[in-house]
């Protein structure tokens, strides 16, 4: 699999560096560093401990060869290996349809498609809770690999955004010691396929405001040899999502359903939101302040076999701005994870280049 993967970026980049010859070619890229620290009952030694740590370096490519898109997202993880995040090729039909073809950000909510793995583009220093990477015990799949038909249109309503996507459905795979989501990169582990949708409206009425709903419905399967064995579980995940600026302030929230239904037809249902407001005071300071919260069905064996929790978080920031392509962030947070709690205190610089 990882010859074919390589093979993959290979084509790609060469194909790449042709569209360049004679046209712009947008190559981006991200890097961070951080310090966190926790207080005695958080349930990683190393930020109890105390801990600097780089992140990974996200190298960006794009090109436009006029209706054909193509788009490279590499990350360069703190280990070495590198990992094909975002891959794909496009064709531009017109503003009201697109298809691209590749691996891409699943459409669920606005937040997993708005912010991609750079660190300087995202408000805060982490995601929220439900919209953790896959590796990090992601609770469903960040990532898609399939087909993917999307576009917009302006309305009388409002601004119309909508998407189809079919993809590989999702497996679970070992990640060290760890059970964690793949989203099945180059082959699919059963015959039923992941669906997407996504559709949100800008209206007319209410300026700066955007709502919109999503879904996902997929067939997870097991595929460790490590006992527990999970059985094959059918999953329908429902997102409703806003954001609101009106002047200065920002607000943004999303809400998840998780079903999961077993091979005994036994359903189990989950939740998770969070809700996110930032004000900027200047160009340069802008305090937020984000709360989420996981409520995970405990008898559910996706759930156990994931090993997920439920969380309540709330963080207090402030980022600063150091330039358009460079910030710094420190945060507050004050954690719940299972029946243990504690807070934590972090910084993070984050830059593009």
């Amino acid at each position: 699999m990882r010859r074919v993967l390589q093979a993959f970026i290979m084509v790609i980049t060469i194909s790449a560096q042709a569209f360049s010859v004679s046209h712009a070619f947008e190559f981006k890229g991200f890097a961070d560093t951080s310090l966190t620290k926790s207080t005695k009952d958080a349930d990683s030694d190393r930020y109890r401990n105390g801990s600097f740590a780089f992140g990974a370096v996200d190298l960006y490519f794009a090109e436009s060869l006029d209706e054909v898109e193509l788009l490279s997202e590499l990350i360069v993880t703190t280990t070495g290996s590198i990992n094909a995040e975002r891959l794909y090729l496009g064709y531009v039909f017109s503003d009201q349809l697109k298809l691209r073809v590749g691996r891409f950000h699943t459409p669920l909510g606005f937040w997993n498609t708005s912010y991609h793995h750079g660190k300087q583009l995202q408000p805060t220093i982490l995601r929220p809770e439900a919209l953790r990477f896959e590796f990090e015990g992601g609770i469903f799949p960040a990532h898609s690999v399939g087909a993917w038909v999307t576009g917009r249109s302006r309305t009388s309503a409002g601004l119309l955004e909508y998407g189809i996507q079919v993809a590989n459905g999702p497996k679970i795979v070992l990640s060290g010691s760890n059970k964690v989501l793949n989203p099945n990169n180059t082959s699919d582990n059963n015959i039923g396929k992941a669906v997407s949708f996504n559709a949100a409206i800008c209206p007319v009425m209410i300026e700066d405001l955007k709502v919109g709903v999503s879904g996902h419905f997929s067939r997870v399967k097991d595929d460790t040899a490590t006992p527990p064995l999970m059985a094959d579980v059918n999953q329908e995940i429902y997102v409703a999502a806003f954001t609101y600026s009106p002047g200065n302030v920002n607000l943004a929230g999303e809400y998840f359903n998780i079903g999961n239904r077993a091979e005994s037809d036994k359903n189990y249902n989950s939740s998770a939101y969070f809700g996110l407001i930032t004000y900027n005071l200047t160009e340069k300071w802008v305090p937020y302040i984000l709360y989420d919260k996981m409520l995970i069905n405990e008898s559910d064996p996706y759930f156990q076999t994931l090993n997920t929790k439920d969380v309540t978080k709330t963080t207090l920031g402030v980022r600063y701005n150091i330039s358009y392509m460079s910030s710094l962030k420190g945060e507050v947070r004050a954690v719940k994870r299972d029946n243990k709690d504690w807070n934590e205190f972090a910084l993070q610089w984050a830059i593009a280049f």
